[in-house]
């Protein structure tokens, strides 16, 4: 696969530790398959909240962050169909490209860094007390669907 900001081949990386992405040795843009964005958050190998500058928020003006979003969509590596761009979850200012043919995501040089310390700073904001997990964890076994 090749780069879609400036076609160098992309070269496989573990990331985290665990996950296999498809990088850029010259831009530093990373292409994700599908599902892979949702293993690397959910493999916490470096702790990305201490290089938090400020506290994220998650009513974030759209205008206000549309200046940040300089770069142009992009082909999708994999299948070729253009990427739709989008801001990444609620909160997050951070722009991704999806395949909307759902190979995956492409992430410009820095985003996934972002991206972790977006999710790793929001998780941290909601600590959910032990009895209310267990209970969802119970209720979730046992309960099942209501007749």
């Amino acid at each position: 696969m090749r780069c879609p900001r400036d076609t160098s081949e992309l070269q496989a990386k573990l990331y985290e530790g665990s996950v296999d992405v498809d990088q850029c040795p010259e831009c530093a843009g990373m292409f994700l398959d599908k599902g892979e964005l949702e293993t690397i958050q959910a493999t916490i190998d470096s702790d990305h909240r201490k290089t938090a500058v400020e506290s994220l928020d998650s009513s974030w003006d759209p205008v206000e962050a549309a200046p940040s979003d300089v770069a142009g969509p992009v082909d999708c590596p994999k299948c070729g169909a253009r990427m739709e761009r989008r801001r990444y979850g609620f909160g997050s200012e951070t722009i991704v490209d999806e395949c909307p043919k759902g190979c995956g995501l492409w992430l410009d040089g820095g985003e996934i860094q972002e991206l972790e310390r977006f999710y790793e700073t929001s998780q941290q904001d909601v600590e959910i007390p032990i009895t209310w997990r267990i209970w969802a964890a119970v209720r979730g076994v046992v309960g099942g669907k209501k007749s």
